[in-house]
């Protein structure tokens, strides 16, 4: 056969075995893994291999784990593209669990994150349901104070669209308060709704607050916030959580201004803006993202041709409360019996706490901080040779044992003011409600609100609140001084009155409270 013969059938197979011989040899490892075999695990078992291998999965190789390795990592397989484990926290349903966290597959995230917890565009402005009109849900109530998801306002009313009527609460205990603004609620089912919505409108995102008052109150923040943190029951110490700010707070039933509207030729005459309850700076820096909207913002909404659909709100009503609070108890009451963290504030002080830009783990001077009124002509004060020999007693103090005090009114720069409370350890005054400030006190065992009463009266507003922050909280008659486990029966005081107090024996209360 001459040289230049075409190879014959045994020659070809001859030269594919060794070029599978070579390719096999030279890549064995991977042909290994592509049969599942693990090379190091292999050559140990038959007595070739001394190095420890280590798995895609970040243990030991099967050949190599023994009894520590199990108890450390466990006997769980692993899938690529998953999170390790035995499978079981795959079917995790919500509310299960050490964290109460529910199982999501990467498959399915891209849809939650399109429906509610992802970013939105502008073009997600409106949207059209056509026959499948979005459902309301009840997600918190107590009477006064509710939080619902999906509902409708428009031309005038708010509409909770659901078939089960018996799943809601009777709307006198949704929003009671009745004033001039467009704020009358109905419970609808789909089908009517359907005919007063139409199939499509646009839509308001994110969380808003509500609060239904005809008249503004001190406590409208704290018990909105209170409610809705009864959402996450996990937030810490620290103050980190899991709920997305609130974007707007309505006022449906208050104007801007209180003041009769000016002819067009005389706009530029400043206006005096209506009392909410709380400072307008406090807003903007304890709640930056939230924006304040009034009657005049609410009935725009109303006008408009298109319903708006609200994705998440939180009412509260004062009125709808009240009726259901028992003697004694404040307005703002019910909030505070949903459950929640025993943090539930801190994310809220924290915030605050950053704006002063204050830094609560370096080592400072223990804080006292005395409100007063005392150039008011109305509300409760101390006389004057008390509220003078208290100011000078609080200032020696100070000097004798290194604290630091600072004493402040309602006509206090805003900024002093609560620069001084969130620094404060003890906090004290005649009752009134700039008191509530107090709650943004430095978190401490030492912190303590001490409050002022004429004898023989008594309101449980402060009380409460501290109560409810797990600050130490006393009230005084003259010399006598009650703690948070015997105070007296609530009997209103008058809404102007001097009271006379035990300066020395105060004085000496508040040492007491400092160094504990």
């Amino acid at each position: 056969m001459r040289w230049t013969a075409p190879p014959e059938k045994r020659e070809v197979q001859l030269l594919v075995f060794a070029l599978a011989v070579f390719f096999i040899s030279y890549h064995l490892e991977t042909t290994l893994y592509a049969f599942g075999v693990h090379p190091p695990t292999l050559l140990r078992s038959l007595g070739l291999g001394g190095k420890m291998g280590i798995s895609t999965d970040g243990r030991r190789t099967p050949g190599w784990r023994d009894a520590l390795e199990e108890e450390i990592f466990g006997g769980w397989s692993w899938d690529r593209g998953q999170v390790g484990g035995d499978g079981t926290e795959r079917s995790q349903a919500l509310g299960v669990g050490d964290h109460g966290a529910m199982w999501v597959d990467k498959e399915e995230v891209s849809d939650v994150g399109g429906s509610r917890f992802g970013r939105r565009t502008v073009n997600d402005a409106f949207m059209r349901w056509r026959s499948a009109i979005p459902e309301s849900k009840l997600v918190r109530h107590v009477s006064g104070f509710t939080i619902l998801d999906n509902v409708f306002m428009f031309g005038g009313k708010v509409y909770i669209v659901t078939d089960d009527l018996d799943a809601f609460p009777a709307v006198s205990t949704i929003v009671s308060a009745t004033g001039p603004g467009m704020n009358s609620w109905e419970i609808v089912t789909k089908e009517v709704a359907r005919q007063i919505l139409g199939s499509y409108g646009a839509i308001l995102h994110g969380v808003t607050w509500m609060s239904a008052d005809t008249t503004p109150h001190n406590s409208t923040l704290i018990s909105l916030w209170r409610a809705y943190s009864s959402l996450d029951p996990y937030i810490d110490s620290s103050g980190q959580t899991s709920l997305p700010p609130p974007l707007r707070l309505f006022f449906p039933q208050v104007r801007v201004f209180t003041d009769p509207n000016p002819l067009p030729h005389f706009h530029e005459i400043r206006r005096r803006r209506v009392d909410t309850g709380f400072h307008p700076f406090l807003l903007k820096a304890a709640f930056p993202q939230l924006t304040v909207m009034y009657q005049e913002d609410w009935e725009d909404y109303h006008k408009l041709p298109v319903p708006f659909l609200i994705e998440r709100i939180v009412i509260a009503d004062r009125e709808a409360a009240e009726a259901s609070v028992k003697h004694g108890e404040p307005p703002f009451a019910p909030a505070f019996s949903l459950g929640a963290s025993r943090h539930w504030w801190e994310p809220v002080r924290h915030t605050l706490v950053s704006y002063f830009d204050f830094n609560e783990n370096k080592k400072a001077k223990k804080v006292v901080t005395y409100v007063h009124r005392q150039s008011e002509s109305t509300g409760l004060k101390l006389r004057d040779e008390d509220h003078q020999a208290l100011v000078t007693t609080l200032k020696k103090m100070a000097r004798d044992y290194g604290h630091e005090v600072h004493v402040v009114s309602s006509e206090t720069d805003w900024a002093e003011r609560m620069d001084a409370i969130v620094k404060s350890t003890v906090v004290l005054g005649p009752h009134n409600t700039d008191l509530l400030d107090s709650i943004f006190m430095k978190t401490s065992p030492q912190a303590t609100l001490m409050e002022f009463f004429p004898t023989d009266t008594f309101a449980r507003d402060e009380a409460l609140v501290a109560q409810a922050r797990g600050m130490r909280y006393f009230m005084w008659w003259h010399s006598r001084k009650f703690s948070s486990d015997d105070l007296p029966l609530v009997v209103q005081p008058p809404e102007t009155a001097e009271i006379s107090i035990d300066v020395s024996m105060v004085v000496k209360a508040v040492r007491d409270a400092l160094s504990q």
